[in-house]
């Protein structure tokens, strides 16, 4: 029984004692795309990240300093539906469906976003 006890010593200070890197430890993940431009404006980036605890931010980013937006909220999936829910800036709603890395646009602000459907790329 002892020789059980000092292996299993031996075996966790070992392993303690390694210099394999830390294990990564991933708690959200991110969506990027570009925006078409609207009416002559720059192009705008936008970034969803969708993180476990079920928070999310979204931020629109441009040249132009009036094209940059942020905001936070909430999100849940629904079938391959994301649903975003925004509550630091004017309430608002988004709405994507997943395809395989991507998240498209099926509702938006289209006064913030532009016409054209989103469409974001995962990054992370």
């Amino acid at each position: 029984m002892r020789f059980v006890e000092t292996l299993a010593i031996v075996a966790v200070l070992a392993a303690a004692c390694t210099d394999l890197p830390p294990r990564v430890v991933r708690n959200s993940t991110a969506y990027t795309g570009t925006l078409p431009t609207a009416g002559g404006s720059s192009e705008r980036t936008a970034r969803v990240t969708l993180r476990e605890d079920g928070s999310a931010a979204v931020q629109l980013s441009s040249a132009a300093p009036a094209g940059d937006f942020f905001a936070e909220g909430t999100w849940q999936q629904a079938d391959n539906a994301i649903v975003i829910e925004l509550s630091s800036a004017s309430p608002a709603r988004l709405v994507f469906t997943r395809s395989g890395d991507l998240m498209i646009g099926k509702e938006w602000d289209r006064a913030l976003w532009g016409e054209a459907e989103p469409v974001l790329y995962l990054v992370r």
